[in-house]
């Protein structure tokens, strides 16, 4: 199985800092474990633009292919509007280069983008030379990251009703669609009721997966201190994160138990919260100083607006932090319901003095909250369920293959072989069977044909780069 995965990046120049990008890559990872045939290619911006290694995204294996080129609107003012807007031309030549010249193909292509999945689907196909009166051999299934509800976006001005009734219907028409939390899904059938028939928009959420966004928090040293010393804010400095309130909080824990305040940020710290002298700032800080900061911290607070499954709190909680959390609807796709340190946003304050006098108890409360998430959040588990999800959609599309003249071509050349077939030899040969001596791809025949002809009779591709190599299945 070949599976393309094009990651949304919301913060276009920093790639690490995207939490859409860590879920792939611990997908990714997770798919190379269970399926040793598999072959992954990435569709993102070149490292210099987006400033990662190759080997963070696992582009330094054989079965990992990286494709790279600038985004569409990449360097325009507004870029940061289009991250999720669609295909440049570079990016689709890209993919000609990387996987159609090489007789390379794709099976699966995981689409976090917004825009543009139509003609990224016509684009494959015809590189593919599909043939009308044949099965699509590609699945385009639709990540649905951050679906645009009107309690997210209420102060962007771009993002507006249009913007998610087109995504909405996007979405629902795809091959397929993985949702990272259950608060999408629930408003995507709630607003999706508003514009497609009932049956379309439940058999689409009917076969469904959630995903959760992975965390591996073995990574993460769990201990805790016998008394909090350390408040660790980390992050964006958004509005929506409400780092104004929650440095409040830190002032009143400073006054009044003497805690101090830890702050990372992948972007600038203003300066009102940086020089305060009982205040330990790292502006665009390093992994080494947010990880640093994670064994430093004793206590983490959001307070934010609304959140996707986010991610950085809950690395803070593998840590050893206590969460105090904003009672919103987001954060229970992962915390438990009952779960005692939320509160309303007035209430936090009140909320993290209670935490610090009853630090044995919030410990505790904490760690419970804490298995919970582990489980939601297990990569196994979301490596396993998008990995099954992918493969039964290439089984029933090897089952519904019809073969034909095509096929018995590909059968008779496949005599040249013994056991290994590589797909520019076995195109090569092919010239000797058919009618007119051309090869058999420069005739009437899609290159899936081929590849369902050779799955047809047992053959399994090996998830080599470059030019896909094919060996009988003895199993």
């Amino acid at each position: 199985m070949r599976v393309l995965i094009v990651p949304e990046l919301y913060r276009p120049d920093d790639a690490t800092a995207n939490g859409t990008l860590n879920d792939a890559t611990v997908w990714v990872d997770s798919w190379l474990d269970i399926d040793p045939n598999l072959h992954v290619y990435w569709l993102l911006a070149p490292p210099e633009t987006a400033n990662y290694d190759p080997e963070y995204v696992h582009a330094d294996r054989e079965r990992v292919t990286l494709v790279e080129a600038e985004p569409y609107m990449h360097g325009h003012d507004h870029q940061h509007a289009f991250t999720e807007s669609g295909y440049s031309e570079a990016q689709l030549e890209a993919l000609r280069e990387a996987i159609y010249d090489e007789l390379g193909y794709v099976d699966v292509v995981v689409d976090q983008l917004r825009r543009g999945r139509a003609d990224l689907y016509k684009w494959l196909l015809a590189l593919d030379g599909h043939r009308a009166d044949k099965i699509d051999p590609i699945d385009i299934i639709a990540n649905v990251h951050d679906l645009q509800l009107p309690f997210k976006y209420s102060g962007t001005g771009w993002r507006n009703d249009f913007q998610r009734e087109t995504e909405i219907t996007e979405a629902v028409l795809s091959d397929g669609m993985w949702f990272k939390a259950a608060v999408d899904a629930d408003g995507m059938r709630e607003y999706g009721e508003q514009l497609l028939d009932d049956s379309v928009l439940e058999l689409a959420l009917d076969e469904a997966i959630q995903t959760g966004s992975p965390i591996d928090f073995s990574r993460f040293e769990e201990t805790y201190n016998d008394e909090p010393q350390w408040l660790h804010v980390a992050g964006s400095v958004w509005d929506k994160k409400q780092t104004g309130v929650v440095m409040e909080i830190a002032e009143l824990l400073h006054e009044k138990f003497g805690i101090r305040t830890v702050m990372t940020s992948m972007s600038q710290i203003p300066t009102e919260y940086a020089d305060l002298s009982w205040v330990e700032a790292y502006p665009k800080a390093s992994r080494e100083e947010f990880e640093a900061a994670l064994q430093k911290g004793d206590l983490c607070i959001s307070a934010t607006e609304y959140e996707t499954l986010a991610r950085t709190w809950f690395e803070q909680a593998g840590s050893g932090q206590v969460l105090i959390a904003r009672d919103q609807p987001w954060i229970y796709d992962c915390i438990p319901s009952d779960y005692e340190l939320t509160g309303d946003i007035d209430e936090l304050a009140d909320l993290a003095v209670w935490v610090v006098e009853h630090w044995s108890e919030a410990v505790a409360e904490s760690q419970r909250m804490l298995e919970y998430a582990k489980d939601i959040r297990d990569p196994v588990r979301s490596g396993q369920r998008t990995y099954d999800d992918m493969a039964r959609r290439v089984t029933e599309k090897v089952e519904s293959y019809g073969p034909d003249q095509n096929d018995e071509i590909v059968g008779e050349t496949l005599g040249e072989f013994d056991g290994t077939v590589g797909l520019d030899e076995l195109n090569e040969r092919s010239a000797k069977f058919t009618e007119t001596g051309e090869k058999l791809l420069d005739g009437e025949c899609a290159l899936s044909e081929v590849v369902y002809a050779l799955r047809r009779r047992g053959y399994r591709d090996t998830g080599t780069g470059k030019t896909p190599v094919f060996e009988q299945d003895e199993r």
